[in-house]
């Protein structure tokens, strides 16, 4: 629904992020006041100390609250971590007269319904449904049809895919929220959202591979023929490259950031063999050091390398032998690595590009908007929603003025 304002909030493992934007007539996205400070209890998603955890949300609120003059009651949640995984399901609906075995006309009711048999699966106490996402429908003997409304057929099948994660992990976050306290309208995952603010209708029609690459889990969404297709989260990010850098160059965490920000490279390169990079001493007892940059960028290139086939290998398993026209694309935090294009060009034999937000006005520098793509695809998610409920209850009016003047 155009002008719907919504707050959204991201508890990473490197940084807590608020931001709140509304859709616009045209679908571009409007921020209207955005927020982060440095995470705090969290690491690969997952909740290690509520309390530290709690004050970090609390403060990027405040922040969030004084740039948008405005007290925050409720927030949509992104989530990552937790062992997200996708899995695919199928509800079929006999339309045909029982009596005269004629065809019948679907309508929104018939979809509705069809939905609710295709999620009438069960899933492990483990296991919590965060979406459920009709990806096509089969009209009698008519294969992948998107919008089957008007149409004749005896039996009606809906293809769902429902993206689900660990039980534990979302209601943790889920009650860290209400703790602070504010409302949790809804909670959204990460990578879908990083792969609806990156990409457009044609990209997901061509088949487009979407890595959002966060500081403690990497979130990747596969999109061929405007369908999700494959998806899920590796418990492993950018902070696993900083510390891989800590432990192979014997420097400080702090050390190993700053050498990785402003020196670091995703591809070894024979002409840098005998370059020399200084690493400053620093306040908690490192010492200064010289380090060879073959070796620092060889670290990064085998761990980042390491991320990129994990991913190869669990999208060939969910959705083999698919032709990507769009390539892949590369968002998040870690996606700002030099050298990371060209690694996931290599490892994927794709056209590999980095994902920036589509359509966001707002945000205070474009360099910054791929930080926040998962929360500006989460708005864009959320809205959509309020437009099928919009576009539900349109159609419930029109059946009851429908009847109610048959009746009359």
């Amino acid at each position: 629904m155009p002008g719907q304002i919504t707050a959204v909030l991201e508890v990473g493992t490197s940084k807590v992020r608020c931001l709140v934007g509304e859709v616009l007539r045209d679908e571009s996205v409007t921020v209207l006041a955005v927020a982060e400070v440095e995470s705090r209890g969290i690491r690969k998603g997952e909740m290690l100390n509520r309390d530290e955890a709690l004050l970090a949300v609390r403060d990027v609120l405040k922040e969030t609250e004084v740039h948008y003059r405005k007290q925050i009651h409720s927030v949509v949640l992104v989530l990552s971590g937790g062992d997200t995984s996708i899995r695919t399901s199928h509800g079929e609906l006999r339309l045909a007269d029982p009596y005269d075995n004629q065809p019948q006309e679907v309508d929104q009711t018939d979809l509705q319904e069809v939905v609710s048999v295709a999620k009438k699966f069960v899933l492990s106490d483990e296991r919590i449904r965060l979406h459920c996402l009709p990806c096509y429908y089969s009209v009698d003997d008519i294969q992948r049809v998107i919008s089957p409304v008007g149409m004749s057929c005896e039996r009606l099948r809906a293809h769902l895919l429902t993206i689900h994660g660990r039980r534990s992990v979302v209601e943790n976050m889920q009650k860290l929220v209400s703790d602070v306290p504010v409302q949790c309208d809804d909670a959204v995952y990460s990578g879908l959202g990083a792969a609806l603010a990156v990409t457009n209708k044609k990209m997901r029609e061509a088949g487009v591979l979407v890595i959002d690459l966060g500081g403690g889990t990497t979130d990747f969404l596969l999109y061929y023929e405007g369908i999700l297709r494959a998806g899920g989260t590796l418990r492993v990010g950018g902070d696993h490259i900083t510390n891989d850098i800590a432990a192979g160059l014997q420097i400080s965490i702090d050390q190993a950031e700053r050498i990785k920000i402003k020196e670091g490279n995703a591809l070894t390169n024979a002409i840098e063999r005998d370059r020399t990079l200084s690493i400053p001493s620093d306040a908690k007892g490192f010492n200064s050091k010289m380090v060879r940059a073959l070796t620092l960028h060889t670290i990064i290139q085998v761990r980042l390398e390491e991320i990129f086939e994990w991913v190869k290998d669990e999208v060939e398993k969910q959705s083999p032998n698919i032709l990507l026209g769009s390539g892949v694309l590369l968002t998040g935090g870690g996606s700002f690595l030099n050298g990371a294009r060209d690694l996931g060009q290599k490892v994927f034999n794709l056209p590999c590009s980095y994902g920036k937000p589509i359509e966001v006005h707002g945000l205070p520098s474009k360099q910054q908007s791929p930080f926040y793509a998962s929360m500006l695809g989460a708005i864009r998610y959320i809205d959509s929603l309020e437009q099928q409920a919009d576009t539900t209850t349109q159609w419930q009016r029109l059946l009851k003025k429908i009847w109610g003047h048959i009746d009359g």
